[in-house]
């Protein structure tokens, strides 16, 4: 089981805040559990300890449904079930939005963002077992099994239409996990709140009634410092090459490109700052197999931020009307 990857920094910002009176008023608690195979953590206030509590479970009993649809860590989830068999009939209606934007993003990228990446990764994960690198056939062969088009979502059957595909949700559904969340406490009055299922998203002010800011961890040393985020009620998602690698150099990583079947090689660590924290972890893999020159235009016609580290290690950011 991986552990909740350190991408970002908590810090504090510089804003006005909630009046002191206010903000002794405010209980503030945490609840931590484990969930798509990493650790995960809510930081959450409110005036009614036990309302809050209500939230705190609530959340929780949120996150379990998000996993009973999407994790591959649960063999009885619906995305194991569906790889396993090909199809799902009457798919539940998370799984069919999540499935639903996936698509969307896929389509509105050319295909950089795919969630029948799972044969690739299940080849790259194999091969790394024995330190070992799979050969350009067997990387062109479960290439084919990678096709967006290929895989039919409609809310009365998700059909693999290729023998062999494969799902995987991890590159969208820990921001869909936090984007429910969000909405279950917001539901119960909570005004400020942090929440991390892998991916982030906020509420309000932090617990001393600053603006929450986060600076990105470098994946690559670096004599610059990373940018510092504001999301300013946005979510944030990262991507790194640092943690799940598939060889010594990291050149070889859980993301790859569904048109070469590797990783790409231009950037290190890519977050995205967007209003829905499924759309930014998604687009943090469309941003991952941009080449450099792209990327402003690429922010721009998203309406996101993006923060990007090369692998020398220089830091670039984009679109900056939630950063500083």
């Amino acid at each position: 089981m991986m552990q909740r990857r350190q991408i970002l920094q908590l810090g504090m910002g510089l804003g006005l805040g909630v009046n002191a009176a206010a903000r002794e008023s405010l209980v503030w608690q945490e609840r931590s559990l484990v969930g798509f195979g990493t650790t995960l953590w809510i930081k959450a206030a409110h005036t009614d300890a036990g309302r809050l509590q209500q939230a705190l479970n609530e959340s929780v009993k949120a996150i379990r449904s998000v996993e009973k649809q999407m994790s591959l860590f649960d063999p009885d989830s619906a995305v194991s079930r569906l790889n396993r068999q090909g199809e799902l009939r009457k798919p539940d209606a998370q799984l069919l939005s999540v499935l639903t934007l996936a698509q969307y993003v896929s389509r509105r990228s050319a295909g950089a963002f795919d969630v029948t990446m799972q044969p690739l990764w299940g080849l790259w994960s194999l091969h790394s077992q024995t330190q070992t690198v799979p050969s350009a056939k067997a990387i062109s062969q479960t290439r084919s099994l990678v096709n967006w088009r290929a895989l039919t979502v409609s809310p009365e059957v998700v059909r693999f239409n290729v023998k062999g595909m494969g799902v995987s949700l991890n590159g969208i559904a820990q921001g869909y996990a936090a984007d429910k969340v969000r909405s279950v406490l917001q539901a119960h009055g909570v005004q400020h709140a942090l929440i991390d299922t892998g991916e982030t998203t906020l509420l309000g002010q932090s617990p001393k009634g600053d603006a929450w800011r986060f600076a990105v961890e470098p994946s690559v040393a670096s004599n610059e410092a990373p940018p510092v985020i504001h999301p300013n009620g946005w979510a944030l998602a990262t991507s790194s090459d640092a943690h799940t690698v598939f060889s010594a150099d990291h050149m070889h990583h859980h993301i790859l490109n569904p048109q070469t079947g590797d990783s790409p090689t231009h950037w290190a660590t890519v977050s995205v700052i967007a209003p829905s924290c499924a759309l930014a972890d998604a687009l943090t893999k469309v941003f991952f197999m941009c080449p450099p020159q792209g990327v402003e235009r690429l922010a721009k016609a998203w309406g996101v931020d993006v923060v990007l580290q090369d692998k020398r290690g220089k830091w670039y950011s984009y679109q900056s009307t939630q950063m500083s």
